[in-house]
């Protein structure tokens, strides 16, 4: 009988059980001045929507050190141990006119680009346990294969035929940390080495304390973020007096930069096969990547029968409909559903 939770909470820790053990406690991180606001989710889709003060605290350092973007969105997509909640998406405050943003054709802020750069820097962060074919043991990843999936991911998106828009790797200039918030989030100031010099960073694997952290700086239990597989946090940009752009008016922000962490405590699994002991490597970083792209969840997830004593069987969890960008991670997806290619279509043809 492998039910969602029984088979998720008791066959993993075989496989995964040294994670735990290994990971660093959890870092000093500031708590929360003031409690978040819990907002009922928006547009139809199934975000837990959060407006967090704590956002202002590191658009304050981001001013201090002249930038011209601003944090606007934190969109955390949760594990297979599913409880029936969906993603969380943390927002700044209503100045933002909401949650839609996106990036901006010929954007002189960012060299007049037509379509988006993107840096690797797994090199950064930890590498997380892949299962090996035997289905039964797990080893590490190597930097060179998660940097092999993160390209197959990113050609995903890039092979869409409705849109010309380049989706080009920079290379990470010597002597440059191109991560900002992966120093906030494990209690570090951040690196007097950082500059931006791509639109989309993908920062890599990290402990399970990063995610830990991150849940606490944002009034979360630290078992909160035990849950979370992935991050996305998207930076919008800000005119001369602070203020939020958008120059094509669209009625949307102006993205200027996108980073994006994993998270090193579950094991991962590039098979294709449905196993709810892992997470497939290419459903969650190309789900994350759309959500760089601009992306926002799609659809709904439930359960028919939620109240069940032992757990929740797959065949019990239904999607409507089913896609990449589902708001919870359920069981990998290795394609770009028509839903999911529709929304980038929409963003992004004729550009």
């Amino acid at each position: 009988m492998n039910t969602l939770r029984s088979f998720r909470a008791g066959s993993i820790l075989l496989l995964a059980g040294t994670v735990a053990c290994a990971d660093a406690p959890v870092a000093p991180v500031t708590p929360p001045s003031s409690a978040s606001l819990v907002k009922a989710a928006a547009g139809g889709s199934e975000d837990n929507v959060i407006v967090s003060p704590r956002i202002a605290e590191i658009n304050a350092t981001l001013t201090s050190l002249g930038a011209k973007v601003r944090l606007s969105k934190v969109e955390l997509l949760r594990g297979p141990d599913w409880d029936g909640k969906s993603a969380t998406l943390i927002i700044a405050d209503n100045r933002d006119r909401g949650i839609g943003a996106e990036w901006v054709k010929g954007d002189p802020n960012r060299d007049g680009r037509v379509g988006v750069t993107y840096q690797v820097a797994s090199h950064l962060g930890v590498t997380p346990f892949v299962i090996n074919p035997d289905r039964a043991t797990a080893r590490f990843a190597t930097y060179a294969e998660l940097e092999a999936l993160i390209e197959e991911s990113m050609s995903a998106w890039r092979n869409e035929t409705c849109s010309d828009a380049p989706i080009t790797r920079v290379a990470i200039p010597a002597g440059t940390d191109p991560t900002f918030l992966d120093n906030i989030f494990l209690g570090q100031a951040p690196s007097a080495n950082y500059a931006q010099t791509a639109d989309i960073i993908q920062g890599g694997w990290y402990p399970a304390s990063f995610f830990r952290n991150l849940a606490v700086f944002f009034g979360m239990p630290p078992e909160a973020g035990n849950g979370i597989i992935g991050v996305t946090l998207t930076f919008t940009y800000v005119d001369q007096n602070g203020n939020p752009t958008d120059l094509d008016r669209n009625r949307k922000l102006d993205i200027g930069l996108a980073e994006i962490y994993y998270n090193a405590g579950f094991v991962y699994d590039n098979s294709g096969l449905v196993d709810l002991r892992v997470v497939d490597y290419f459903s969650v970083i190309a789900h994350e990547t759309g959500h760089a792209l601009g992306l926002g969840h799609l659809g709904k997830i439930f359960v028919t029968k939620p109240a069940q004593e032992d757990g929740i069987f797959l065949s019990e969890v239904k999607y409507a409909p089913y896609a990449l960008m589902n708001a919870s991670y359920i069981a990998g997806q290795n394609y770009i559903a028509g839903l999911d290619r529709s929304q980038f279509c929409q963003i992004w043809s004729g550009r």
